[in-house]
């Protein structure tokens, strides 16, 4: 079966030559020069891929994906360009790009890709028919999937648990209190607090995050002072890694919820996020947390799905994983996993959830820092002991708190970040993404 591609290029010469790429691997193409006139086409035809270059004069790549994902989310698109900065990459694979390659071109890597996310679009279509059935007792039934209406970055939203905890969470969004988030050893909460603050357009909304190595009287008052220079109109206090802080911590964590005590003189509407690991009535029963915050936290309650519950998704949290760290060391281009090498990580069980697979794709860049990255290199990183060695727990520790660090030393610096870089050794580029 000959699939179909639909090609945007305003460059008419580089057009040709992927058009000629393409024809002569058997696939079926439309090639396009007008992004305008593309949306149309691609409202009207089905496609099993796309293929865009960047930058256009009348509609960027970016703004083409977005406007063609919000019609058919399940068709997959690769972007092309000359040049790209890291944080556009990182930005267009979150959006869902299935595959970013900068001219000029290594074509065998171009259509092996490609292959690859035909046969991924077949698969996901297929398991979204065989829920569907399996829900419906026999009735297929259409799901929008991706068309949410809301961002959502923290998991991407490919098995049907992300997706349930993704809607949950965006119901949730104007809790006026408290709201907890409960999960495995190794839950990305910080990255799950972040979508929550992004379903808020406005400025006015403010996160401060808490964990027992910065949490303290001073340090919030601190904080919700700056929140109030910011014109702050509602605070909402992260507090990370509830089940490790200290009793005078935790007494600390029931007055903030309550704005009590201490906390009585905030005058800005506050509401509080509790992140345990574990469930609530096991950490209730060893004493790891007290009743108050017990009481305190059941009121609303979220379970974050484990990584194991969502294979869909582990590919893509993987392959975002590579361009963060891209962008960390300055690369120019962007590394990828082989097939087999995906379909490993997805089977995997991760009992350390996100921060497993977080370290063992670091281990992959650092092992296999090629195009492509092999099956072998993941095979050795997870067979590695380094994950349950004191020292990298340390580094993972030292890793999950440099935020708080930084943003810390900027209220020292009253948010002057060539202060804070300084103070660091680095430059403000460095801070404004760390704080970002």
């Amino acid at each position: 079966m000959a699939y179909s591609v639909l090609i945007l290029d305003d460059d008419v010469d580089f057009n040709s030559l992927l058009t000629d790429i393409f024809e002569q691997a058997d696939y079926i193409v439309t090639s396009l020069t007008d992004p305008i006139e593309a949306v149309e086409v691609f409202r009207n035809t089905d496609y099993d891929l796309v293929v865009t270059d960047h930058r256009m004069p009348e509609m960027t790549g970016a703004e083409f994906m977005k406007v063609i994902k919000q019609m058919k989310p399940e068709v997959p698109v690769i972007m092309v360009s000359g040049f790209m900065e890291n944080d556009t990459i990182r930005t267009l694979i979150s959006g869902g790009v299935g595959g970013v390659f900068l001219k000029p071109l290594n074509i065998f890597s171009l259509l092996d890709r490609t292959a690859e996310l035909i046969d991924e679009a077949k698969r996901l279509k297929q398991n979204s028919q065989s829920h569907a059935v399996a829900l419906t007792g026999g009735a297929t039934v259409e799901v929008e999937g991706e068309a949410r209406g809301f961002s959502f970055n923290s998991f991407p939203c490919k098995s049907q648990a992300s997706i349930d905890f993704a809607e949950r969470l965006y119901n949730l969004r104007n809790f006026k209190s408290t709201l907890s988030l409960i999960g495995e050893p190794g839950t990305q909460f910080r990255l799950i607090c972040e979508d929550i603050r992004n379903f808020y357009e406005s400025e006015k909304e403010h996160f401060i995050y808490l964990s027992p190595g910065s949490f303290d009287t001073e340090q919030v008052l601190s904080m919700f002072e700056e929140a109030k220079l910011t014109g702050a109109e509602r605070v909402t206090c992260v507090l990370l890694d509830v089940e490790s802080m200290t009793d005078a911590q935790k007494r600390l964590a029931t007055a903030l919820s309550k704005c009590a005590g201490v906390f009585e003189s905030i005058e800005i509407p506050t509401r509080t996020i509790f992140c345990a690991n574990g469930d609530l009535d096991v950490l209730f029963d060893e004493g790891r947390i007290d009743e108050d915050l017990y009481i305190l936290m059941g009121t609303a309650e979220v379970c974050v799905p484990a990584l194991r519950d969502c294979a869909l998704d582990i590919a893509i949290l993987a392959q975002q994983m590579v361009v963060d760290i891209i962008r960390e060391k300055g690369l120019a281009s962007v590394s990828r996993f082989e097939a087999s090498a995906r379909d490993f990580l997805s089977k995997q069980s991760w009992d350390n959830n996100y921060e497993q697979l977080r370290v063992t794709v670091r281990q992959v860049m650092e092992s296999n820092p090629g195009e492509v990255l092999m099956l072998s290199a993941v095979t050795s990183a997870l067979q590695s002991t380094a994950l349950a060695s004191p020292r990298a727990r340390f580094e993972s520790r030292l890793s999950n708190t440099r935020v708080d660090y930084v943003r810390a030393t900027s209220i020292l610096f009253e948010g002057n970040k060539a202060k804070v870089a300084a103070f660091f050794g680095t430059d403000t580029t460095v801070i404004e993404a760390t704080l970002k």
